[in-house]
């Protein structure tokens, strides 16, 4: 090879070693902000007793946790149509999200290809909807939990890590390396 070749060659590598790391991190420090599409959303257990929201726990407070978690900053992959989706198991009942451009909708069924899995019981869920600086208290004490099913690569793009940080209260950006090894 010549050596006028060479430099051009080397460049290249190094512009696209170069362009993939900065996708990297884009990806990782990435927040989207969605809040301003909710500004209408009313707590759906402001007006009932302890009893009468655990007795009538449906989809809207199931939308209400996600949107206090602030699910709503999920995204689909880049260059991608594959939605977040998540799984949210209260008791017994299942109910499935799914997040297509920062609107969340919730229905009662089971989903084939989830991304994570949220599991509380009614009352647990009735306590985060009353005081919002109980969520991380509850998935630390084992009130409630999330499985991360989905592959991590798939988790990182869709923006999970922030979800996680809002429910645990623990920042893994810091880690970012971390969530291919493990």
């Amino acid at each position: 090879m010549n050596k006028k070749g060479g430099w051009i060659l080397w460049v290249s590598i190094i512009l696209i070693v170069l362009l993939i790391a900065g996708m990297f991190f884009y990806l990782a420090l990435f927040k989207v902000d969605n809040s301003d599409k909710y500004t209408n959303i009313v707590n759906p257990a402001s007006e009932l007793s302890d009893e009468q929201a655990i007795a009538q726990f449906n989809e809207t407070f199931v939308l209400y946790i996600l949107y206090m978690i602030k699910a709503y900053n999920l995204h689909n992959p880049p260059l991608s149509s594959n939605k977040p989706q998540i799984e949210f198991i209260i008791d017994e009942e299942v109910y499935s999200a799914v997040v297509d451009d920062g609107l969340i909708s919730v229905q009662k069924r089971r989903i084939d290809e989830k991304d994570a899995i949220i599991k509380m019981g009614r009352k647990e869920g009735v306590k985060i909807i009353r005081d919002p600086s109980y969520i991380t208290k509850s998935f630390e004490n084992g009130g409630s939990d999330i499985e991360l099913v989905a592959e991590k690569s798939t988790l990182f793009s869709k923006g999970y890590l922030n979800l996680y940080t809002e429910i645990t209260g623990k920042s893994v950006t810091g880690n970012v390396v971390r969530i291919y090894t493990d």
